[in-house]
């Protein structure tokens, strides 16, 4: 038993300290080039950005949708009270067949 738990945790730490390695960020460089690379960083940034020309149409209008929508929930809505109205139907036929078989088994 202390065999299976050694080989499980070793197997546990060699599967899962690869990862917390590869996980973890590098180290930063010690030169000054450390300092200035937030700066540089901030101006690619700045001119790589591309501001929003306006809003784009829909192509579906959102009235459409939305009847779409209630149409679906009443259509479920509607299919499940008529499973519901067949399942009462089956119970009310059973309890009917039962109490026959009662009746007729107290009258012998």
């Amino acid at each position: 038993m202390r065999a299976l738990i050694a080989a499980l945790v070793l197997g546990c730490t060699m599967f899962i300290t690869p990862m917390a390695l590869a996980d973890s960020p590098p180290e930063p460089e010690p030169d000054t080039a450390a300092a200035e690379t937030p700066k540089d960083a901030a101006e690619e940034r700045a001119t790589q950005f591309v501001g929003v020309r306006g809003p784009e149409a829909e192509s579906i209008p959102g009235g459409a949708l939305l009847l779409g929508a209630y149409a679906i929930v009443w259509a479920l809505l509607f299919l499940f009270l008529m499973r519901m109205r067949g399942l009462q139907r089956q119970t009310a036929e059973e309890l009917e067949r039962l109490s026959a078989e009662i009746r007729a088994s107290e009258g012998q």
